[in-house]
């Protein structure tokens, strides 16, 4: 067996018998170190702890109908509540109010104070998921239960007070907010439609939607010009016609009365005048001026024809007073013929005039149509801004008649808010000091104190009590050892001090537990 395997035992045997040797010690310190931590738990002032729980009760009303207004995030709102109530101001008029923290003869700091106070009250959040909030408790301790409740009944009432206040007033100011941005958007819209309108007004007629409409007019000049055009000419040759039929009958009235115009050149301008008329009556109505005139010309011709046929039917040759009355009568239609020269005159004029009118025309919607797609570029920049306008007064709108909703909503009390749960406890027992707690940290320090204790007086006794420690000392053998030698009457007080220590330490190993348990109940 080497000397480590023989050391262990004995190492173990000597703390056995240093522990017996100073048993006395470690009992009395270690029940003293217990008596005086439990003890003192005792003479320490009591402290209770009031606790409530508020429940944050979402809006009554589904979202999906009315929308909340309040911005900001229940957790954010709730920290900001809190430094609210825990301001110094706050802090300060409870404390006045309930007398908190006051001793006579004393001058209280009311920084320290405040400190003190919040200290004592304590926030902490429930959550049922990561990051959703439920609920929160607040707690308060007190010297005695009835103040502790009252301190936290009043935090309770500052809370839900705070919270509907601030939701109010977030609300309302969101409310105003975007009361004022809509005055400004309508502002800027009413701008915008002024000078929408300036601009209509100012090119009216070159605007890219009376593009389809200058067209068709257009369309309708130029069809309007043709159709004059033609007419003209048609009136020149009936000029050319008429001039040329004057003079054939003043040339007849300057020979014989017997020679006649010819038929046949009266016969080709029935023809031509009655196919005018047809190709008229197939564009105009009956009673447009150009078809009154050709029908008015037809009967003309044809009352001559007929008087030119009756004269050469007759066969007689006239006498001077019948060539007078042949030159009369060839007279009248050539009178008539010059009224029909000054009329086809009037129509040249005011075909030629109508043709002008239509020409200035024409050019001044041609004009239009060129000048349109330069109206659309600048038209297109302020549709837009008047559309950007208009988009953002349609939108502030819609939100400020949301957040109203909204705000009646919380006016009403209908938003989310805090209920309280469980209202505020009143304590039975103080939380500080814990007497069980206490016994334990009794136990803990006695132990302690007992195994210092020991420890020091080993160190400053200088007797020796074992074999082994006398060879760690001397280098001198031991040959003899001398047993201890008790008598009948010492060996009798030696066993009753033995039950006396047994009965000692049963004691106090039963007293302790029980007074431990008895202090937890």
């Amino acid at each position: 067996m080497n000397n480590s395997e023989r050391d262990t035992p004995l190492n173990l045997a000597s703390y056995w018998a240093l522990v017996c040797h100073r048993r006395w010690w470690l009992l009395a310190v270690f029940v003293a170190g217990w008596v005086l931590v439990l003890g003192g738990s005792w003479v320490l002032p009591a402290q209770y702890r009031s606790e409530t729980v508020i429940l944050v009760e979402g809006q009554k009303v589904p979202k999906s109908i009315v929308e909340s207004n309040v911005a900001s995030d229940l957790q954010e709102r709730l920290q900001n509540i809190t430094q609210q109530i825990m301001s110094r101001t706050r802090l300060s008029q409870i404390a006045s109010q309930y007398h908190l923290y006051q001793k006579k003869g004393k001058n209280n700091d009311p920084d320290a104070l405040v400190e003190r106070m919040r200290k004592d009250i304590q926030i902490e959040l429930v959550k049922a998921g990561e990051n959703e909030l439920t609920a929160f408790k607040v707690t308060y301790s007190a010297p005695t239960p009835q103040l502790a409740q009252q301190i936290t009944g009043a935090l309770t009432v500052d809370y839900i007070e705070d919270n509907l206040r601030s939701r109010k007033n977030s609300s309302r100011e969101t409310t105003e907010f975007l009361d004022n941005e809509v005055q400004v958007a309508r502002a800027d819209l009413a701008q915008q439609e002024q000078r929408l309108r300036e601009f209509k007004g100012k090119y009216l007629g070159e605007l890219p939607e009376q593009l389809q409409s200058n067209v068709q007019i257009l369309s309708g000049l130029q069809s309007r010009m043709q159709a004059a055009t033609e007419a003209l000419n048609q009136a020149e040759q009936q000029r050319l016609y008429l001039d040329s039929l004057l003079g054939q009958y003043r040339g007849a009235a300057m020979v014989d009365g017997s020679a006649n115009p010819s038929l046949p050149a009266l016969d080709q301008e029935l023809e031509k005048l009655k196919s005018q008329l047809s190709d008229l009556n197939g564009r105009y109505t009956p009673q447009h001026p150009d078809i009154v005139r050709l029908k008015e010309q037809i009967a003309a011709t044809e009352k001559l024809k007929e008087s030119m046929e009756r004269e050469a039917r007759s066969g007689k040759k006239p006498d001077a007073s019948a060539a007078a009355s042949v030159s009369s009568r060839a007279n009248s239609p050539a009178m008539q013929i010059e009224a029909q020269i000054r009329a086809n005159q009037l129509n040249i004029t005011n075909r030629r005039s109508e043709i002008k009118d239509l020409d200035a025309q024409i050019r001044q919607y041609e004009a239009r149509l060129n000048l349109t797609p330069f109206r659309e570029q600048e038209l297109a920049a302020v549709t837009r801004d008047y559309q950007q306008s208009r988009a953002n007064y349609d939108n502030l709108l819609a939100k400020k008649q949301k957040s109203e909703t909204a705000n009646n909503m919380e006016e009403r009390h209908e938003g989310e808010q805090f209920r309280v749960l469980d209202p505020p406890s009143l304590p039975l027992k103080p939380y500080f000091p814990d007497h069980f707690k206490m016994s334990l940290l009794g136990i803990a320090v006695g132990l302690g104190l007992a195994l210092g204790m020991v420890v020091v007086f080993e160190f400053a006794d200088a007797k020796v009590y074992a074999e082994d420690d006398l060879r760690d000392l001397t280098s001198v053998p031991v040959f003899v050892g001398i047993p201890s030698i008790f008598v009948p009457a010492e060996a009798r007080r030696r066993v009753r001090q033995h039950w006396l220590e047994a009965v000692a330490a049963s004691a106090v190993l039963v007293c302790i537990p029980l007074v431990t348990l008895l202090v937890r109940g």
